[in-house]
């Protein structure tokens, strides 16, 4: 078994994103907008994604992005079969890990991460994946035999309660699943299975990468590397401005239930175009609350709007048409 510092996978999130890019990137940016978009449940214990609030922070963060996201990004422009069930969404993993810390109850956080997952992907592979994923750092969290849990949950992860229970948040029909979906569910289920039985197989790089910590190989992924540098003895030094150490603070508040919700719910959406202002013009905006414009320029046919927040520095960018 294995030891984490739950305290620290958010931070090394982060940090690990700047090791491999130099910078911040989307990876940081969508666990913030989950994080922001967690409320405090009123009828479970624990906390839940609120989609009103998410959607909308997707849609601003286009403007403001960094680093290319795939197919989450084509998504935002146009949902098509191609993007929602054929393709990988890469940006799953940072948007588990927020959910998983923010929550106790495994019940709650596997159904938090099947609406996450379906809002953006109808990928079979990586549906089943990323449960596995917020199974495996649950299972460490809370110092569990994670081996066979995850052998337990496939075994009895049935395709026909699973749909009757979320069919309808799929983005798309799965009648306009690029085959046949049941045979393809099955499929995936047995190779993944077939994986947590010690077979090699040269796909689910992920929840592999993290096996292999159990057996003592060092990690090769990105979410292999945040979880071993979160073991008990590994520690690392942060570059990270006090923005990120104040959400991760904020993150635990929300998982020991300390935030009154009342301060959370947005009940009126104030979203103006944010290119719609001039430099030095103030405004607020319900996503960013209140905003400067510092810098507005137009190069290369491409709008761009350098704007100052209280939580710190964007750069939005839109081209002419």
């Amino acid at each position: 078994m294995l030891d984490i510092d739950k305290n620290r996978l958010l931070l090394n999130l982060f940090q690990e994103d700047i090791n491999e890019n130099h910078k911040n990137t989307y990876i940081s940016q969508l666990a913030l907008i989950t994080i922001k978009s967690l409320l405090p449940s009123s009828k479970l214990a624990g906390n839940i994604i609120d989609y009103r609030r998410f959607n909308k922070e997707l849609k601003l963060w286009k403007y403001y992005k960094l680093g290319q996201a795939g197919p989450l990004e084509e998504m935002l422009e146009e949902l098509n079969v191609e993007n929602y069930f054929a393709r990988r969404d890469k940006t799953i993993i940072c948007r588990i890990i927020p959910i998983v810390l923010a929550n106790r109850d495994s019940q709650l956080i596997e159904e938090e991460i099947i609406k996450n997952i379906l809002n953006t992907s109808g990928n079979i592979r990586d549906l089943l994946e990323g449960l596995l994923v917020g199974k495996f750092i649950n299972g460490l969290i809370n110092k569990s035999q994670i081996e066979e849990g995850l052998k337990d949950f496939l075994i009895n992860f049935g395709q026909a309660d699973y749909l009757d229970k979320f069919k309808d948040l799929y983005r798309l029909s799965i009648e306009n699943y690029p085959g046949n979906y049941s045979i393809s569910f099955e499929k995936e289920r047995v190779s993944l299975l077939s994986i947590l039985n010690g077979v090699d197989l040269d796909k689910y790089n992920q929840i592999s990468d993290l096996l292999g910590l159990l057996k003592g190989k060092k990690p090769t992924s990105f979410l292999g590397k945040i979880v071993f540098n979160t073991m008990e003895g590994h520690e690392i030094t942060y570059s990270l401005d006090q923005f990120y150490l104040d959400m991760n603070n904020y993150l635990f508040r929300l998982r020991k239930s300390r935030i009154d919700p009342k301060r959370l719910v947005i009940k009126d959406y104030i979203l103006p175009d944010v290119f719609s202002f001039e430099e030095n013009q103030v405004f607020f905006h319900s996503l960013l609350n209140h905003c400067k414009v510092i810098k507005k320029e137009v190069r290369n046919n491409q709008l761009t709007s350098l704007i100052q927040t209280k939580t710190g520095m964007y750069t939005f960018k839109r081209d002419l048409i």
